[in-house]
């Protein structure tokens, strides 16, 4: 069974030769171990960077059937100004960026930023609308770049969000909450137009040929409850996350959404929103494998459900086997294994490989 076989059939709730592995993949210890090969020392500069892609490229490859992002991460500690006057701190150890200053302080700065992100976002879109096919032949060369680093391993054709997370990113949540309760019409233009941007480009660049599947997220929530009201989401996000999932149902997508913390208080507006299934279903944050297949049956493929945070960076290896083997037992079919969010190198390297063991050693 090829891996696209295994993922497709596992999204239709079909029986599988074997559970598939779903994940993003950002741990130096699992890429040197699946790869075979050692990390050189980190510079950077054009030799480096293709060496470290192919490394990632063949770990992807070894370990995993779907991921939604292939990379190394940043490769060396450093800050990086962008066009809006906003630094980003790079961190190879933390395998990611943040935000360490701002070109603003205050509400009326941070409003007269997101007018110019606005207008660049209509820019943007007016300019895919001018020329859909150029940038659907440079979208589809990247992505089948990345393809042929991965082997068979299936990408996600694309990552979609209503622009929620990117604003509070850039505002800060407090920021954004005030922007929200004195002039939400702002916000609301801004979530309106970020969204038609994605479905513009979701209809020049979809392929079912590529991939199956597209990511469509928003992290809407935390531990034991929502980051947002139930009404602001009913309002902003959820009608919002229906045109992403629409659009890409209309070329014959899956599509997986992303969303760390508990989510059981509005599961049913997800699936009312078109979602088909739900990563990472974070278990420390109160959510259950269990309890979402009991409750929801067939609805939704679930991808994740085993804790990076705590299981897989502390336990020892016995105890993540015996977990993977109760969730994949507990989720039955319709369900890709991997972490609760991303294999990064908070995760022990002994632990991946029990999982990886659990899946292809043993039968269920």
């Amino acid at each position: 069974m090829t891996k696209r076989e295994r993922c497709e059939r596992t999204m239709n709730f079909q029986e599988t030769d074997r559970t598939p592995i779903y994940d993003l993949l950002r741990c130096d210890a699992a890429f040197e171990y699946f790869s075979g090969e050692k990390i050189p020392p980190l510079k950077k500069d054009p030799e480096t960077e293709e060496k470290l892609q192919k490394i990632v490229g063949k770990a992807v490859d070894k370990l995993l059937d779907m991921t939604r992002s292939v990379g190394f991460g940043p490769i060396i500690e450093e800050d990086i100004e962008d066009e809006y006057g906003f630094v980003h701190h790079a961190s190879p150890s933390e395998k990611t960026w943040w935000i360490k200053r701002k070109p603003f302080s205050e509400e009326k700065g941070a409003i007269e930023f997101l007018k110019k992100w606005i207008l660049r976002i209509k820019e943007d879109a007016k300019s895919i609308e001018l020329n859909p096919q150029a940038y659907r032949e440079n979208y589809h060369k990247e992505f089948l770049k990345t393809q042929a680093a991965i082997g068979d391993t299936v990408n996600l054709l694309a990552q979609h969000g209503t622009g929620l997370d990117e604003i509070r990113v850039r505002l800060g949540f407090e920021l954004f909450s005030f922007i929200v309760a004195d002039q939400p019409g702002i916000v609301s233009e801004f979530l309106e137009e970020f969204t038609k941007r994605n479905v513009i480009i979701c209809h020049v660049i979809a392929d079912k040929k590529l991939s199956p599947c597209v990511l469509t997220y928003g992290d809407i929530a935390c531990k034991n409850r929502l980051l947002h009201s139930p009404e602001f989401l009913k309002k902003e996000f959820f009608p919002r996350l229906k045109k992403l999932n629409d659009a890409w149902h209309q070329h014959g997508f899956k599509c997986l959404f992303h969303s760390d913390g508990y989510l059981m208080d509005v599961m049913d507006d997800l699936i009312e929103a078109g979602i088909d299934g739900l990563n990472p279903i974070e278990t420390l944050a109160g959510m259950s494998v269990k309890e979402i297949r009991q409750k929801y049956g067939k609805k939704i493929f679930l991808a994740g459900g085993i804790d990076m945070s705590q299981l897989l960076a502390f336990g020892d290896t016995e105890k993540v086997k015996e977990e993977c083997r109760k969730t994949i037992r507990e989720a039955g079919t319709g369900f890709f294994i991997g972490s609760t969010t991303e294999l990064d190198n908070s995760t022990k390297l002994e632990n991946i490989i029990a999982l990886y063991q659990v899946v292809h050693n043993e039968k269920f």
